[in-house]
């Protein structure tokens, strides 16, 4: 099978341990330090949207006590059979024995009830759940089987052990959330103060940046001295925490537009640097043209847009992503595949104890485009090698995609290995029109590799 994007993403990852601790940095002789460590959280579990797709730990139990009564589950048809090991505490919906996961139709991830013996896909923890408990409105049709009040009740704690996991999550996100705004808020002021920009209020709302805790609010300061609890009290027609201007007799509203604007400028500047340095990114993609659009396109949403959680990125998002690349380097490479032709080129290498083959095809003047990389783990697995038949039904596979009359393709390169020599020449036998060659770039780097063992110019 060729690994999906998302495996190939983790793997690329694995080595990229993040800090929550950001480094000092040290500009012109002034050191500044932002924020300390306990004020992150890792990605995961930090979205309350994803909770509900999760397994959570420590369901309801019972008595160590026999059950005197065997239950039965009987579904529309009066039918049942005893309940295996009532007394089973669940840690997740399922670890029941009612509850089976299994592989639908089109080979995607599922499960059964045995209760009402129908099939779901996806398979999904929360509204399995619902399901059994007979919960209405949370995407699922509910169970039509009498299930005994034993089972029940290990659902019933199940259910009520997930929403207090649930909100002991969102508890810990907001405290953190809080302490993260007053730690950037701090680094705002000190911002402002360094550019001499003491008219501008330090607050995180604004125009286009609302949300602000009470509790932080109380804890803002301006750089005129006064705080948030010696201003006038404005109420906000939504609710939210009121807006703490400094007036003055001496200040114009102009002025006070343009120290907001500052204020909010340092903001998210500041919050940027911040993400940058506890998160361990790279400084250097500040400047990427992706980064540079997201700002923008960011200034665009309204409150009601909700930041994409981690299975989401890493899923649908991912898959979608991955396919219009696909699709759009397809189109780029057949572009002038009548004039100039095809030519394919492949090599094996091993990441992370990965087992992987990757293929890449160009045309005239289009730059190699990778178009497969395959997990070979469970060819390997099953007692498969990486031999030439193996590498060549792989390359006649994606040959036959990008040319299914076998009229456009020319050539073939693979370095000197001998399996895929061989794999060579078997798919100059399937495509007659075909020649394969060993590639030049390998022979270069073969080439200055034993120079550079040579003593006198020896490159450790």
């Amino acid at each position: 099978m060729s690994a999906s994007p998302r495996s190939l993403r983790h793997a690329a990852r694995n080595n990229n341990m993040s800090s929550s601790t950001p480094t000092t940095s040290t500009t012109t002789g002034t050191s500044i330090s932002t924020l300390t460590t306990d004020t992150t959280q890792p990605t995961q579990g930090t979205s309350i949207d994803d909770v509900v797709d999760v397994d959570f730990g420590i369901g309801g139990g019972f008595d160590n006590e026999e059950d005197p009564l065997k239950h039965r589950a009987r579904g529309e048809d009066g039918q049942g059979e005893d309940c295996p090991d009532p007394q089973k505490c669940l840690r997740s919906i399922f670890d029941c024995e009612y509850i089976q996961a299994c592989v639908v139709n089109d080979g995607k991830d599922g499960w059964k009830c045995g209760w009402c013996k129908k099939i779901f896909s996806p398979k999904h923890a929360s509204r399995a759940l619902s399901h059994v408990l007979k919960i209405r409105k949370n995407g699922i049709e509910i169970c039509k089987a009498v299930i005994p009040e034993i089972n029940r009740a290990k659902y019933s704690d199940l259910y009520k052990a997930n929403m207090e996991r649930k909100m002991s999550k969102k508890r810990t996100s907001d405290s953190i959330e809080d302490s993260v705004e007053m730690l950037q808020t701090s680094s705002v002021e000190g911002l402002l103060r360094k550019r001499g920009d003491l008219g501008a209020v330090s607050v995180r709302e604004s125009s286009f940046v609302s949300g602000l805790s009470t509790r932080t609010a109380g804890c803002l300061s301006f750089s005129g001295g006064a705080s948030t609890s010696d201003m006038p009290s404005y109420t906000s027609v939504k609710g939210r925490a009121p807006l703490p201007f400094a007036f003055s007799s001496q200040r114009t509203m102009s002025t006070m537009n343009l120290d907001i604007r500052k204020s909010n400028n340092a903001t998210v500047e500041m919050a940027i640097a911040d993400f940058f340095h506890c998160e361990n990114i790279p400084d250097a993609v500040v400047e990427s043209q992706r980064f540079q659009r997201l700002i923008k396109v960011c200034r665009l949403v309204g409150e009601d847009f909700v930041v994409p959680h981690r299975k989401k990125i890493g899923g649908e998002l991912l898959d979608l992503n991955y396919r219009n690349t696909y699709e759009r380097n397809k189109a780029e490479l057949l572009k002038e595949v009548k004039i100039f032709g095809l030519a394919f080129m492949g090599d094996g290498a091993t990441i992370h104890r990965m087992p992987l083959m990757n293929i890449l095809a160009m045309s005239g003047v289009t730059p190699p485009i990778t178009i497969l990389i395959q997990d070979c783990s469970k060819h390997m697995a099953d007692g498969g090698k990486k031999d030439a038949l193996y590498i060549a039904d792989m390359f006649e596979e994606k040959v036959i995609e990008y040319d299914p009359e076998k009229i456009y393709t020319d050539v073939f390169f693979f370095d000197g290995a001998s399996n895929v020599q061989k794999a060579g020449e078997v798919l100059m036998a399937r495509f007659p029109r075909t020649f394969c060659f060993h590639g030049g770039e390998h022979v270069v780097s073969l080439f200055f590799s034993s120079i550079a063992k040579i003593k006198p110019i020896k490159v450790g």
